[in-house]
């Protein structure tokens, strides 16, 4: 009978690519000082009904809300919207979103007037689901889409939220952050 030969200890594995991804995203976010939010599409789900008076209405997520509550007092908020809105502009005031820019469809036109601020971007933390978000989702320090952004946006970005705009994609964002910086919430 032969002697039987154990096989060799286990040598601990290097931290898979999953690991290595989720210390990078809470390196990006315990950094961030501002966040900044696309409306259509991220705070909604993008699509805008009209009243009979021509007023639009949009649905906002409580979720989200609650995530921006929770972050308020530990980064400055900011919105960045290609169109203008009365209704986006009073549940980001409810919010206590103190930063609002409006009809700016070129997103770095928009965020250049946040520099009075005086945050780097590495210090900028910015969500956006189209193309036009584009340059700015790439000079931010944290970058993110929800589920449901254009596919070139995805590929762009350091996050893709689990939720889909106006389902809980910026409370993801917020958790994180939240998360990164040791502040609980619960």
């Amino acid at each position: 009978m032969k002697p039987s030969r154990r096989p060799p200890s286990p040598r601990p594995s290097p931290p898979g690519r999953r690991g290595e991804r989720e210390k990078s995203l809470l390196a990006r976010a315990s950094r961030v000082r501002l966040l900044v939010l696309d409306v259509d599409g991220v705070l909604t789900d993008g699509l805008i009904w009209y009243g009979p008076e021509g007023e639009a209405l949009k649905a906002f997520d409580v979720k989200d809300g609650h995530g921006l509550v929770l972050l308020r007092d530990h980064v400055q908020l900011a919105v960045i919207s290609g169109r203008p809105g009365r209704a986006s502009e009073v549940r980001l005031r409810e919010l206590g979103v103190k930063h609002l820019v409006f009809g700016q469809r070129d997103k770095l036109a928009g965020y250049a007037t946040l520099a009075p601020l005086g945050i780097p971007d590495e210090e900028v933390a910015y969500i956006g689901d189209d193309v036009n978000d584009l340059p700015l989702l790439r000079r931010v320090g944290l970058s993110a889409a929800p589920a449901d952004a254009r596919p070139e946006v995805r590929a762009a970005v350091h996050l893709v939220t689990r939720a889909p705009g106006g389902r809980g994609a910026v409370r993801e964002l917020c958790d994180l952050v939240l998360r990164a910086k040791g502040i609980s919430h619960g």
